[in-house]
């Protein structure tokens, strides 16, 4: 992720005021979850008092020279990581404060829609390595089809599953058709998303997808785990 949205900060300007530095305390608050704002005010707290906390980590300043201070972050599982940081940074704290906040716009964009999907609203057509939960909410009478992989005659149930921000078709073969019913949640693996008659629809891969039923309508005493078949 760093890599990637770092070249397109780079592209949008030329890279002053210790941009890299700032750049990793942004990667670290995205993948320990923390607000970026609040890990960089923490960095602020201890420069001035040598150690601060924000949220599971501890910032303590391990080492100072003339021109930059070493920071050392760790949490109950070990360090983090560390990070020397110049001191122009805490000197002219409202331009580093800005120069930051850019950083963190361009990030977030980038974060965002690099995201993989987790709601129905959000699919589109050519989507693939889709993982939802979802409701079935229908299930109309089930059709014979020839399969266009060998020519065999198979079954097929249109289902439709339903989340809280919309629904969306998904396609029920053979021995899927009996295994799943209405009111069912389904954790639907390793989708792609197709468009067919205008609709959208979420099909597990043949070889790597699957469907668990992880909330079945009637009660259930284990998972039941459905893997996608040859259709």
């Amino acid at each position: 992720m760093r890599g990637s949205w770092k070249k397109v900060c780079d592209r949008r300007g030329s890279r002053s005021w210790d941009e890299e530095r700032l750049e990793h305390l942004i990667n670290i608050s995205h993948k320990h979850d923390i607000d970026p704002y609040e890990l960089l005010e923490s960095f602020f707290e201890a420069e001035k008092r040598n150690t601060a906390r924000c949220g599971s980590l501890k910032i303590v300043v391990r080492e100072r020279a003339n021109d930059h201070a070493i920071f050392l972050l760790t949490r109950e599982t070990g360090i983090v990581s560390q990070v020397s940081i110049k001191n122009i940074l805490w000197e002219n704290p409202i331009k580093t404060k800005r120069v930051y906040s850019k950083l963190v716009d361009c990030a977030q964009h980038f974060i965002k829609a690099h995201t993989p999907p987790s709601s129905i609203i959000e699919l589109q057509k050519g989507m693939k390595k889709v993982n939802l939960r979802a409701k079935v909410t229908e299930k109309p009478e089930t059709v014979l089809r020839h399969s266009r992989y060998n020519g065999n005659r198979v079954s097929l149930c249109v289902a439709m599953v339903t989340d809280y921000s919309g629904s969306i078709r998904l396609p029920l073969w053979n021995e899927q058709i009996n295994a799943v019913s209405v009111g069912d949640e389904l954790d639907i693996k390793n989708a792609h998303i197709t468009m067919f008659q205008g609709l959208l629809q979420i099909v597990p891969s043949r070889k790597e997808g699957g469907l668990i039923i992880v909330e079945p309508s009637k009660p259930a005493d284990i998972k039941l785990t459905i893997h996608s078949s040859v259709y």
